[in-house]
């Protein structure tokens, strides 16, 4: 039986992780540190500490509790599901995405990726494999909602639908992801029910990057001992220079990124070999308690897909009702005038009943 408490955390809980990541996106977390202290709820976009403008792509606006591209994208997700019956397919999730999203709220590389199928130039079901990795995992929700209770269907899925973008590991890793989600809305689910069922859906490489996070998260006592240990551990380099991690689920760790001490510039990575260990590892080091959304905050880097993450496991395995109301009702108020979250959610609850 499904349970619409656990569908609506997972749902909102996604969109409070991305807002409270936002102002601190691409941020090294000494500078998080520094200028903002421990990160325990809700913060604005505003100067010292938020590095980006704000813009469509990113945050709308600077209240507190405003979502940014992850969230917009994710309503688009859950529209597409809405709109369309199974099989749902690369080929019909494309065509949908093209001729109803909504753009100008999205990151332009996804775009740009669309744009490839569109004009031809690489089939739906194989483009992920030669286009740029990195990025879009927090759009996935919907997928371990609508397979709530089974994961290992719910990490197929994403797999299959996320290769319009991704290449095996990446679709491993966003498996993964949606696999603790569907995991989490399970009535009987633990914190660690939740880590064993994504690490269940992972291929080799993907295993291994998480469970080195794990073991970090294991053994630190506070939130930067977590952080430094995983910023000597687990940081993915990325830029123009640097190469980008491997393709193939089965293939070799990626080279680590020495870690800057502290950093005035965006400090970040866009690739989810990164990004999903450090998701993990915070929601490991907070006992899949809602204070692991600002602990994935406190690491810093791209914190509002780290964030959006947890806070999608978070609330699937706590519900609406076990996620601080100020955070659930400023969410859901602030973003109304561009996106309504709750009804996003309800209609998805409703579709997967």
């Amino acid at each position: 039986m499904r349970d619409r408490d656990r569908a609506l955390g997972a749902y909102i809980g996604a969109a409070i992780g991305d807002a409270m990541g936002g102002p601190v996106e691409c941020t090294h977390a000494a500078r998080i540190k520094r200028l903002v202290g421990e990160i325990t709820g809700l913060l604005p976009y505003q100067p010292p500490y938020t590095l980006i403008d704000i813009q469509p792509g990113y945050a709308l606006q600077a209240a507190a509790g405003s979502v940014t591209d992850d969230t917009f994208i994710r309503g688009d997700l859950t529209r597409f599901f809405l709109a369309t019956q199974p099989p749902r397919t690369p080929e019909l999730l494309a065509e949908w995405m093209l001729a109803h999203a909504d753009f100008r709220m999205w990151w332009p590389p996804a775009v740009q990726a669309l744009r490839r199928v569109q004009q031809g130039e690489v089939s739906a079901r194989e483009a992920g494999k030669t286009w740029r990795q990195g990025g879009g995992v927090g759009w996935w929700t919907p997928v371990g909602i609508l397979h709530a209770g089974h994961p290992q269907a719910a990490a197929q899925v994403a797999r299959e639908l996320c290769a319009i973008w991704k290449a095996p590991l990446e679709q491993d890793l966003v498996g993964a992801v949606q696999a603790g989600v569907a995991e989490a809305q399970r009535l009987d689910a633990t914190a660690e029910s939740v880590v064993e069922a994504m690490l269940g859906a992972c291929g080799p490489l993907a295993h291994q990057l998480l469970q080195r996070a794990i073991a970090i998260a294991r053994q630190a006592n506070d939130v930067y001992t977590l952080v430094d240990g995983l910023y000597q551990t687990v940081l993915v380099p990325s830029g123009p220079d640097c190469p980008p991690p491997p393709l193939e689920a089965d293939a070799n760790l990626p080279p680590h990124c020495p870690p800057l001490a502290d950093s005035e510039q965006h400090y970040s990575s866009i690739y989810l070999s990164e990004q999903i260990p450090l998701a993990v590892a915070a929601f490991v080091f907070g006992r899949g308690q809602p204070r692991a959304i600002p602990v994935a905050c406190m690491l810093g880097r791209d914190a509002d897909t780290t964030a959006t993450t947890v806070g999608s496991w978070v609330g699937g395995l706590h519900g609406e009702s076990g996620l601080p109301r100020e955070w659930v009702d400023t969410v859901c108020r602030v973003n109304l005038a561009h996106i309504n979250i709750r009804e996003l959610a309800e209609r998805l609850y409703a579709l997967a009943e």
